[in-house]
C-alpha cells in the first residue's frame, strides 16, 4: 500500500522528467536555461527572450553556435564561437591583431570599449558593413587560454532593436570553472 501511495504522489513530478538523464526535454539539453554550453567551457542563457539556438547549414571549422529570434529567424542574428589563445595572451593585443584586418574585409570600427563582464574582462567592438548595409557588435572574453567572440549582426535600419536581445543573452554568458565543468570520467 505505501509503494502504491508514493507512487501515486511522485508521478506528478515524473511526468517532468527526461525519460532519460541528459535526453529530449532535460535542463541540460535546454539551451534557455544554459546548462547545454557547459561542455564548451561556458553557461549563456536565452530564457526570457524569443531567442533559440538555430542550425547552421555550413561546414566550419570554428567551434560556433548561432542564435536567432523563433519568429524571424532570417533576419538578426547571434554567434558565440569560442577559440584556443596563449594563457599569457592579452585580451587587448588579442583583439588589435584582428581588428586591424577589419577594414580590408569592409567594416568600419565605429566604437570599442571594455568593460567586465560577470567578473571577466571583456570588450566590445562595434561595427558598420555600408556594402552590405549590416551593423555588428561583437563582445570578446578571455579566460585562460579560451576566447569567447559574440557576435551580434542585423541591417543597419533595425539593429537597435535586436541588440536589446543580444545584450540580454550576452549578459548571461559566464565561464565555467574546472570544478563546475561535467566530466566523462568516472
Amino acid at each position: 500500500m505505501r509503494t502504491l501511495i508514493a507512487l501515486f504522489i511522485s508521478s506528478p513530478l515524473l511526468a517532468f522528467a527526461a525519460p532519460y538523464p541528459a535526453t529530449s526535454t532535460s535542463a541540460l539539453t535546454a539551451p534557455e536555461k544554459g546548462l547545454y554550453f557547459m561542455h564548451k567551457g561556458f553557461t549563456l542563457k536565452t530564457e526570457g527572450s524569443t531567442w533559440t539556438t538555430v542550425a547552421t547549414s555550413e561546414d566550419s571549422l570554428l567551434d560556433t553556435i548561432r542564435f536567432a529570434d523563433k519568429n524571424n529567424p532570417d533576419a538578426a542574428s547571434l554567434s558565440v564561437r569560442t577559440d584556443r589563445v596563449a594563457k599569457n595572451a592579452s585580451l587587448d593585443l588579442y583583439t588589435r591583431k584582428w581588428m586591424r584586418d577589419y577594414p580590408s574585409y569592409g567594416f568600419e570600427v565605429l566604437a570599442t570599449k571594455q568593460f567586465n563582464l560577470n567578473g571577466n574582462q571583456a570588450l566590445i567592438v562595434d561595427m558598420l558593413s555600408r556594402a552590405k548595409n549590416k551593423q555588428i557588435r561583437q563582445v570578446v572574453l578571455k579566460n585562460d587560454d579560451k576566447v569567447a567572440i559574440m557576435t551580434c549582426l542585423d541591417s543597419k535600419d533595425t539593429f537597435s532593436k535586436s541588440l536589446q536581445q543580444c545584450n540580454q543573452i550576452i549578459k548571461t554568458f559566464s565561464w565555467v570553472t574546472p570544478e563546475e565543468k561535467p566530466s566523462l570520467k568516472k
